[in-house]
């Protein structure tokens, strides 16, 4: 189901027919890109649909923003994000990958949020474009990327850590998606994402220059633990807090790191 939605055969397929051409190790990295998006957007699926899941309902929900999401690369992209595709693009074209392939597995990291954005697209009734767009914009602004980039690099050496990360790495994507849809309001049914953005900011400045301020301490200390990143997404949560209820917003019951 994940792979139909990201289109990984044709993905499979490319990548085996570079056989003789690159280094086997070249073609197994990217394949390895491609299992960690499949794994990871079938456990989105999963926790999503307890009840089970209708493969072809789903596919045909999120096939067209998986492709609007891969075709927006890497201008979405800013920042550590932006120097990561660019470093990865041009290590796969120097070991020889065709450039489109290369863009491809490079924008890999970047394209799981689609399930989110789709979700809070329907629920708002806007394009999922608009959506994106904030949903992006934000990660940067706020520093989301950063910490979602410090909760991957935890430690997986036993089975309490690797739930242990799961968990803040889901309370965090949570958290993104309940952001993202705070935003949606605040700008209303015409605002681009930079003025809907900025009327956000304008209604929340306190809250938000205390999660900067937690989020820069966390930082200066350079520890980054299953001690320090709770409490900068405890601060993230308060964002939402500060701006009313959540109540009926997407994955608002999923947000379980209460403060």
């Amino acid at each position: 189901m994940a792979r139909e939605v990201f289109e990984m055969r044709s993905f499979v397929t490319e990548v085996e027919s570079l056989d003789d051409q690159v280094a086997a190790a070249t073609q197994l990295e990217m394949l390895s890109e491609g299992r960690r998006l499949v794994e990871r957007a079938t456990r989105w699926l999963v926790r999503a649909n307890p009840q089970g899941i209708d493969i072809a309902a789903t596919i045909r929900c999120f096939e067209p923003g998986a492709r609007m999401l891969a075709a927006a690369l890497p201008e979405l992209l800013d920042g550590t994000d932006r120097d990561t595709f660019d470093v990865r693009g041009t290590d796969l074209r120097a070991a020889g990958v065709p450039a489109e392939l290369a863009r491809r597995v490079a924008g890999m990291p970047s394209w799981l949020p689609v399930f989110d954005i789709v979700e809070v697209a329907e629920l708002a009734k806007r394009k999922p474009e608009d959506v994106m767009q904030i949903y992006f914009r934000l990660g940067s602004r706020l520093e989301l990327n950063w910490l979602h980039d410090r909760i991957i690099e935890l430690p997986r050496g036993n089975r309490w850590q690797a739930l242990a990360r799961a968990a803040l790495r889901d309370d965090l994507d949570n958290l993104h998606r309940l952001l993202t849809h705070e935003v949606l309001e605040a700008g209303g049914p015409t605002a681009d994402s930079e003025t809907a953005i900025e009327s956000w900011v304008q209604r929340n400045s306190a809250a938000l220059a205390r999660c900067r301020a937690m989020v820069a301490d966390v930082r200066a200390s350079r520890v980054y633990d299953t001690t320090t990143l709770p409490v900068a997404l405890r601060e993230v949560r308060n964002l939402i807090r500060a701006s009313g209820s959540v109540e009926g917003i997407v994955g608002a019951e999923s947000v379980s790191m209460a403060g």
